[in-house]
């Protein structure tokens, strides 16, 4: 469950999330919405609207400026270090740069959430080979990332974000670098683990993907909420 009340970041307030903007403007204005456990969301807006800053708080990469959020049922304001990164664990992020360690083969960058879960390392192989060659990366498990497509790479994060089973997924263009077959298997992906009861918000340009799998929009504009519906 997601809930945001009058929540304002500005930069340098938590630190700059990459959305672009001078140091000490206002990222996000008196947001709020809520986002049921098990629901769905796009997020959209243009380039500069705000979506990596809300991304970035939703992900607990830092805390509003003012206003309240809940995330998975906690108080974000005043969370201890401790329980955010409780939270962090059960939250699973695609990044759009995909934020893969290079130096790492694609097995263990998959098997990292279970292993900061320190779930036994029978276990872990098995979720790694499934989840690896449900993205058709069987093959690849021993391969580091620089050696891969950006295609490839992206499949390696989806894996990493949803090994876990977590109860919340922040996707950041995740079908930027997939061909339409991958993306669509994805979204079926989504839309199942919702099903399941895991909140999904998802950042995206894609008007095709969009009208194929219609569902609740937030849409952002200049740091405020245009549309929730």
């Amino acid at each position: 469950m997601i809930r945001l009340r009058d929540v304002s970041f500005r930069y340098g307030d938590g630190g700059a999330d990459g959305g672009g903007g001078a140091s000490g403007g206002a990222a996000l204005r008196r947001i709020s919405f809520d986002v049921p456990q098990g629901g769905f969301r796009w997020l959209l807006g243009p380039s500069g609207a705000g979506k990596s800053s809300l991304l970035r708080l939703l992900s607990l990469g830092a805390r509003p400026t003012s206003g309240g959020m809940d995330i998975l049922g906690s108080a974000i304001e005043h969370a201890r270090r401790a329980t955010l990164a409780r939270l962090r664990q059960r939250i699973g992020i695609v990044h759009q740069d995909f934020r893969l360690l290079p130096d790492l083969p694609v097995f263990d960058n998959v098997a990292l959430p279970l292993r900061l879960q320190h779930r036994p390392e029978d276990e872990i192989r098995d979720e790694v080979e499934a989840i690896l060659s449900w993205v058709g990366l069987g093959a690849r498990a021993a391969s580091r990332p620089p050696q891969l497509s950006g295609g490839e790479q992206q499949r390696v994060a989806i894996a990493r974000a949803v090994i876990h089973r977590p109860a919340l997924i922040l996707a950041d263009e995740p079908t930027n670098a997939l061909d339409d077959a991958q993306a669509s298997r994805l979204m079926e992906l989504f839309q199942d683990l919702s099903g399941l009861g895991t909140t999904i918000v998802v950042a995206t340009h894609n008007d095709a993907l969009i009208r194929r799998y219609p569902a609740h929009e937030l849409e952002l504009a200049q740091g405020r909420l245009a549309r929730d519906g």
